[in-house]
């Protein structure tokens, strides 16, 4: 198998552990403990990691190593907020366009969310709401700016898990989704955007609650 595959494979384990909370925002990453763990030898373990760099996952430090990348509440809130305007913006021109939404697999995913909620399952609450979202852009015809919105997206995975700890904020994702759905498929771009705001709102006042790091 060529190096570059290697190290796409290593960097999707890598990926997997950080969604999980396996690997937490802050963690040192133990290059020689992932390369047993994966199967694999070190380099290809480097070179992840530069990629996972790259996507704002990683970060190194010169005589610390390598760590899972970890936000300040600050440097949070200023992320959520490009995803808010980029969600918002998506939202009005599905209204305008709800047939390319896949309303019936969206409530399907919604109602295993509310089940995941219910165990207080945190891996899963992240999973399903992580699908949801991809789902609800997955066939806007701006590829190049869906792409980069869940690059963007990815980078914060980890630290958005820690809002899932917070009931109060969990309990109100199934119905903000369900009312972004509503909006969208009754074609109100004004209903949308107005959902979906008061969804971002949500989940940065679940940030501030939750954030270990408040800087």
């Amino acid at each position: 198998m060529p190096k570059t595959s290697l190290a796409d494979y290593a960097a999707k384990e890598i990926r997997g552990l950080i969604e999980n909370n396996k690997l937490m925002p802050g963690a040192h990453i133990n290059i020689d403990l992932l390369a047993k763990d994966i199967g694999i030898s070190q380099t290809p373990i480097r070179e992840a990691l530069k990629k996972l760099i790259a996507e704002g996952v990683a970060v190194y430090e010169p005589k610390v190593g390598y760590s899972v990348r970890n936000l300040t509440l600050y440097e949070y809130l200023q992320v959520s907020e490009i995803h808010q305007v980029l969600e918002t913006y998506l939202v009005k021109e599905l209204a305008k366009m709800p047939f390319i939404v896949d309303m019936d697999s969206l409530r399907k995913i919604n109602e295993d969310l509310g089940e995941h909620i219910a165990k207080n399952d945190i891996e899963g609450i992240g999973r399903a709401n992580d699908l949801f979202h991809r789902k609800l852009f997955e066939n806007y015809y701006n590829k190049l700016f869906v792409a980069r919105l869940f690059s963007l997206w990815n980078e914060v995975r980890s630290q958005r898990n820690i809002m899932y700890k917070n009931k109060i904020f969990t309990n109100k994702i199934v119905g903000e989704h369900e009312a972004i759905l509503a909006a969208i498929s009754n074609g109100d771009a004004e209903a949308a955007e107005k959902a979906m705001t008061d969804h971002y709102v949500s989940g940065r006042e679940s940030a501030i609650i939750c954030f270990p790091v408040k800087v």
